[in-house]
């Protein structure tokens, strides 16, 4: 499938306030979007308590920028230290340092790092966390 480039010479919305034929296109051409890899993150410094079920999807929002979701799901709890907990075998190459955020239940946490000269992912810190704990960032990557 071929894919249109944005109309920037149109208004996003019409006379209505509606979203213009052109935009609407656009979008609608993209709405599929990338349906994602699927790979199992490997965790270096990360502390566990029993065998933690780590899966992770990554998604290329364009030809250079990714998303990717890591979902942590403890058997008894898990820990890490921010600037010592990696992911080590990202599966794309980080071409720009980026950045990522823990969430667990109802909180989050201080944001972590995708850094580029190493090519890992350093999580944010959390402290014996027994809930699923998901992990979002983005970077540049190819």
């Amino acid at each position: 499938m071929t894919v249109q480039p944005p109309p920037i010479t149109e208004a996003v919305v019409d006379e209505s306030g509606l979203p213009s034929l052109a935009w609407t296109l656009f979008f609608n051409q993209n709405y599929a979007g990338d349906a994602g890899v699927a790979w199992t993150p490997e965790f270096e410094g990360l502390t566990k308590v029993g065998d933690p079920k780590v899966t992770g999807r990554y998604y290329r929002l364009s030809q250079y920028l990714c998303y990717f979701h890591i979902h942590v799901v403890p058997e008894t709890n898990t820990s890490a230290t921010a600037g010592t907990t990696y992911i080590n075998n990202f599966p794309l190459d980080v071409t720009r340092n980026g950045f990522c955020i823990a969430v667990s239940g109802n909180l989050g946490g201080t944001p972590g790092m995708v850094e580029e000269v190493n090519n890992r992912i350093y999580v944010p810190a959390w402290t014996t966390v027994s809930v699923p704990l998901t992990i979002i960032g983005i970077c540049e990557a190819r």
